[in-house]
């Protein structure tokens, strides 16, 4: 099961390849790496023509509570990556780690959700405060509420609310497996995907609605600012429904939609498919406003840059982090490693107050590339890094790997 300030990753006049063998070294932080295919001198954003300015985008407050950092799931982040990061600290926990690694809103406790179904909360010098098990394997990324309630869903069909002191507060069966992300929707609300279901329940664990798909729902919901819910499924359908459970409209991709959706700044929605496509889909009736092919699977969540740019991780045969403007791949960073459709970039890329991206990779490393194209640094976890990373407000840098460690990285 896969679960994968402004410009950023502008490769003006190249596109990047590191070039590396497959599970290098670690490179010296801070070392630029990546070596440019094209005249510096031909800009990518002069063949598009002008670009508009599109303004400083949208960043949540408590841009670490959830997946991707907000419910439109753009994964803009407030702080700013350390310039040449060290550990903090580190724990194993003996189990994967495929879900993103959340923050309390207060920033002192880091939730972890372990693949075994073990919920922990972590303080930040890496001491474990408490465990709550779940009773089956869990890949969602955990919700953080307001008041410290954590929402977890796993693969015992059941949704599960542990209020802050680290007890049950409740459970909802539900028909399937629970394994993607929750996202808060107004009125108390929270929309998650069980099987092929869409629940919206409210946060004692009452179900208002619910819409059902044709085949299993792989993708965390992506919320709307007027709270249209979009997603996709496995029956190559992006869909979009309200909170009332009633069906917006559905769009055939033509393949299995297991990349999460993102809603950018000018309300247009983004899915990726498994036919190695993104698409880009007006808000109001789904149309097609541009297909771009990528060249790879696309299985996990797509980021929107402040910009307007937006930032897929593609599978083989050339992994990597690619940047899309209007449609088009205006820049590239390459993953070293096999050319199989299975290796890739699963993690959707964070972008910090200065425009760094940050992201994990499956040759057992996390990347920091700055606006511009160039490599801040490469860390090798030891792991292949599939689930998203967090950046706290101080810069603290949270990682989990598919071994089992998590690990707080900055100054």
């Amino acid at each position: 099961m896969q679960r994968l300030p402004i410009a950023i990753l502008v490769v003006v006049g190249a596109l990047l390849v590191f070039t590396r063998a497959r599970r290098p070294s670690v490179v010296g932080l801070g070392a630029p790496v990546a070596v440019p295919l094209a005249s510096p001198a031909l800009s990518a954003e002069a063949a598009l023509g002008t670009l508009e300015p599109l303004g400083a985008g949208v960043v949540n407050a408590h841009a670490s509570t959830t997946f991707h950092g907000d419910r439109a799931r753009t994964h803009r982040a407030p702080g700013v990556v350390a310039r040449a990061p060290r550990e903090r600290w580190s724990i194993a926990l003996g189990a994967p780690v495929v879900a993103q690694p959340v923050l309390s809103n207060d920033e002192k406790t880091v939730h972890v959700l372990a693949l075994d179904g073990t919920l922990l909360a972590v303080d930040r010098r890496g001491a474990i405060q408490r465990k709550v098990a779940l009773g089956a394997k869990a890949y969602g990324t955990p919700l953080v509420g307001d008041d410290g309630t954590v929402y977890v869903g796993c693969d015992a069909k059941r949704m599960v609310a542990v209020a802050k002191s680290g007890s049950i507060a409740w459970k909802l069966d539900v028909e399937g497996e629970a394994d993607v992300a929750p996202a808060f929707v107004d009125g108390g609300r929270l929309a998650f995907a069980a099987g092929p279901v869409l629940y919206v329940v409210s946060t004692s664990g009452v179900v208002s609605a619910r819409y059902r798909a044709k085949k299993k729902i792989f993708t965390a919901p992506a919320i709307a600012a007027d709270q249209t819910i979009y997603f996709g499924s496995q029956d190559r359908h992006a869909y979009a429904v309200s909170p009332d459970g009633r069906l917006k409209w559905s769009v055939d991709l033509g393949a299995d939609v297991d990349g999460g959706p993102a809603v950018a700044d000018d309300g247009d929605v983004y899915f990726g498919t498994d036919g190695g496509a993104v698409f880009r889909l007006r808000p109001g009736d789904g149309s097609v406003v541009a297909r771009t092919d990528v060249g790879g699977h696309v299985r996990g969540a797509i980021s929107v840059a402040r910009d307007g740019g937006l930032l897929v991780g593609v599978y083989g045969p050339r992994a990597g982090l690619l940047r899309l403007v209007r449609g088009a791949v205006v820049g590239a960073f390459r993953v070293p490693g096999p050319s199989s459709r299975e290796f890739g970039v699963h993690g959707g890329a964070l972008e910090d107050s200065e425009g760094t991206l940050v992201f994990g990779a499956q040759d057992d490393a996390v990347y920091a590339i700055e606006r511009g194209g160039r490599v801040r640094f490469r860390v090798d976890r030891g792991a292949d890094v599939d689930a998203p990373v967090t950046l706290a407000s101080d810069g603290g840098l949270i990682v989990a790997a598919d071994d089992g460690r998590v690990a707080e990285l900055g100054d």
